[in-house]
């Protein structure tokens, strides 16, 4: 015979669990006002150097886990759209890496062990590295050939996350648009661009 199954716990709607809208306003302003700290201490000039390689990449290839990862394919897209070719790692139609492409890594510790295991890949390849992370004193960061600092503090583990994550995406969308605007891209050319299988 089996194992006797337990059963299962019904978690009902209950009123003092559903949060209210001043305590979700709070919050959402909260998490704000961290983030626009966060931007008020980033040092541009390593993101100038970012804007500078990409152009001259053969290849871009975008990479981070979890939320990091998200932000990765965000700007992975933002590239497309510039006209710059981007890859996704571990993709089945991503091609093979080598001298003179360039691998962005996301990560806020700079300790993701999947991540770092591809910096380090990538540089066995040939290919140039930016490390964009919370660490610079990090492994990622140690291995990187350039690494762009998110200055969000140490703090609860989930808000910092958190606010790295939005903070960086912002600061990926500012290079795309300086990008696009350097590469003179126009409207037109961003919808062409755009996917439309939707």
């Amino acid at each position: 015979m089996g194992e006797k199954r337990r059963p299962v716990r019904r978690v009902g709607r209950r009123e003092d669990t559903m949060p209210d809208k001043e305590s979700l306003r709070a919050a959402g302003g909260d998490l704000l006002k961290r983030i626009g700290a966060v931007m008020e201490k980033v040092d541009w000039t390593s993101f100038m150097e970012l804007a500078r390689l990409l152009p001259q990449a053969r290849r871009t290839y975008v990479t981070g886990a979890g939320r990091s990862g998200l932000v990765a394919r965000s700007f992975g897209m933002r590239l497309m759209h510039a006209g710059l070719p981007a890859f996704i790692p571990g993709e089945t139609i991503t091609p093979a890496a080598g001298e003179g492409d360039l691998l962005v890594a996301i990560s806020c510790t700079g300790e993701t062990g999947i991540t770092d295991y591809m910096v380090r890949r990538a540089q066995q390849l040939g290919a140039k590295v930016v490390a964009v992370t919370a660490e610079p004193d990090s492994p990622l960061a140690r291995d990187a050939d350039h690494v762009v600092h998110i200055p969000a503090a140490a703090e609860d583990i989930v808000v910092r996350a958190a606010v790295f994550e939005h903070a960086a995406s912002l600061c990926l969308d500012a290079v795309f648009n300086v990008l696009a605007d350097k590469l003179k891209l126009d409207l037109e050319t961003y919808r062409q661009r755009h996917a439309n299988l939707e």
